[in-house]
């Protein structure tokens, strides 16, 4: 028709009519043996298909079929999912076997090192996210001046989230003492805050001023349930702790005196006794006090320091 001498309008419509219709069938057919995987979605296919075919008349069918068989000989690679669901690495601060673990050393060594790569110190934070911050705290401080972002923010929010718990805890407690009346429960929640606030200096979630504030509030706190229960062995004993770490000889001296009266365990005061003495320079007590002193081996240096001062050998 194209070929022949008429050029008339009604002539090109009519080559375009029969030319859309061969489209459709032609891309019809050509979705017929398309592979199921690109079949979908199949109106915007035939869609596809049939502008091909009608804009590239002879060229758009070839190319087509040549599509069709590349997608046949050559399928595409399906695209594994982005991420995936893993369970967190558990974290031991003592040696385990090998491949139980991480390992206390490798993990500070990893978050220490700026060249160790961000995926593998973003997994060793969250190895020790759950872990006391006792033991990991110090190495989560020095990450807050890492040159990483991602690893500072990371290292921010698990030292605050931790010390958030504690102080919203503090908070409710002290609500509930501002409407206690009974004596019995005035006691029990001014040692409920003195035990978070010893938790607060225990974990080392604070520093500084706030270090000395948690520590006037631990020891006032602590004080205000002993007046009203002074029988309570265990208050006196964390009055111990305190006032050795605060050099406090005299306070720890009393602290020491009453837990023992009142019945708190000579085998768990032993080492804060020879603390004592320690800081007293009473060497010789010292002495007398580490031969009492039974250590756990899995300590290692215990051992060491026990024969310093009983001076026994191997």
């Amino acid at each position: 028709m194209l070929l022949g001498r008429d050029h008339s309008m009604l002539l090109m419509l009519t080559y375009l009519v029969l030319h859309g219709i061969s489209s459709v069938l032609f891309s019809m057919a050509i979705a017929l043996i398309v592979p199921k995987r690109y079949q979908k979605p199949r109106v915007w296919l035939w869609l596809y298909l049939i502008a091909f075919n009608f804009f590239m008349p002879v060229i758009g069918l070839l190319c087509a079929l040549i599509a069709i068989l590349t997608g046949v000989l050559w399928p595409k690679t399906e695209r594994g999912a982005e991420f995936d669901t893993a369970m967190a690495p558990r974290f031991t601060t003592i040696g385990k076997r090998e491949g139980s673990g991480f390992h206390g050393t490798r993990v500070r060594a990893q978050l220490s090192n700026s060249k160790v790569p961000l995926s593998e110190r973003l997994n060793a934070l969250v190895a020790i996210q759950n872990t006391p911050t006792r033991s990991s705290g110090d190495a989560l401080r020095r990450l807050l001046t890492d040159p990483a972002d991602d690893v500072r923010l990371l290292a921010y929010g698990i030292l605050d989230s931790k010390e958030k718990k504690i102080t919203q805890r503090i908070a409710e407690a002290r609500l509930q003492l501002g409407v206690a009346e009974q004596g019995e429960l005035r006691a029990v929640l001014h040692q409920q805050i003195a035990e978070l606030y010893q938790e607060l200096i225990y974990q080392n979630l604070v520093h500084g001023d706030l270090l000395i504030y948690s520590c006037d509030q631990m020891r006032d706190h602590a004080q205000m349930a002993l007046l009203l229960n002074p029988a309570e062995s265990g208050l006196w004993f964390m009055l111990v702790r305190l006032e050795l770490m605060c050099s406090n000889v005299a306070g720890a001296q009393q602290a020491i005196y009453h837990a023992e009266q009142h019945g708190f365990s000579r085998v768990r005061l032993l080492p804060y006794l020879a603390e004592l003495s320690f800081l007293q320079k009473d060497y010789e007590r010292v002495r007398q006090l580490f031969s009492e002193i039974s250590f756990n081996p899995s300590v290692s240096a215990a051992p060491q320091i026990h024969r310093y001062w009983t001076g026994e050998t191997r």
